[in-house]
């Protein structure tokens, strides 16, 4: 509908000379009940017109002009009446057509500000999930990681020796590496293992040797100790 300021006046009044009802219709139903309902008013102005031109007589017509003429008028205000109510019952039709479009404009309009309120909440969600992802995402880019601190091998020298990984992403020779790494861990903590086993060994024969030594060393003295008188009897000699 055309905004209603297009028909103001200077002081903001409308300008009823300019003014057209016609033009701020925009449906066809409501042209055709503007329409009909100025068919309306032209048959109530007729029929009053008429009646305001044609009064009722103040006594009873006597002679035959005068009852055939009242007979003439009577017929006319009949056909006006008629004519009348069938231009009503045709404004009430137009009328009921207009309520029903409008209850269904309603109707279709509820309908598509349902569906848009769903797109619109649906949207907020999207928007709400893609920040949350983007946090998730930011933290863990930014999370201090523990194999940023494993003194990897370096990424040209794991492909240099593992040549299948040249065409590899950046993630699966991460992972690579990483793997390559726990199996040297592994093999270096079982050669550690080894290495204590055999010191441990090692450790266990010294111990049975000194001890070894520390009873020779017991039979030595008590040996010594036995062949003392020997010793001097034959040094007295």
């Amino acid at each position: 509908m055309t905004d209603a300021m297009d028909t103001a006046g200077p002081n903001g009044s409308a300008d009823r000379s300019t003014f057209r009802l016609t033009d701020h219709l925009q449906t066809p139903q409501y042209v055709r009940l503007y329409d009909e309902t100025q068919k309306l008013k032209e048959r109530v102005n007729d029929l009053t017109s008429y009646q305001q031109a044609h009064p009722r007589p103040s006594k009873t017509p006597s002679s035959r002009e005068e009852i055939g003429a009242e007979k003439k008028i009577q017929n006319q205000l009949d056909q006006l009446e008629k004519r009348l109510r069938a231009q009503l019952a045709m404004t009430r039709t137009v009328y009921r057509a207009c309520v029903m479009k409008v209850r269904e404009e309603k109707a279709e309009t509820a309908e598509k500000k349902a569906a848009n309120d769903a797109l619109i909440l649906g949207l907020h969600n999207l928007k709400y999930e893609e920040q949350s992802l983007r946090s998730e995402i930011a933290a863990a880019q930014n999370y201090d990681h523990k194999y940023t601190k494993l003194p990897l091998i370096p990424t040209d020298a794991f492909v240099e020796k593992y040549p299948p990984f040249a065409d590899a992403s950046e993630h699966e020779l991460t992972m690579a590496r990483i793997e390559q790494e726990h199996q040297d861990r592994v093999e270096l903590e079982a050669r550690r293992q080894e290495k204590l086993k055999q010191k441990q060994k090692l450790i266990a024969e010294v111990k049975k040797s000194k001890d070894d030594l520390t009873k020779l060393d017991g039979m030595v003295e008590k040996f010594v100790e036995h062949f003392g008188p020997v010793r001097k009897f034959l040094d007295a000699e």
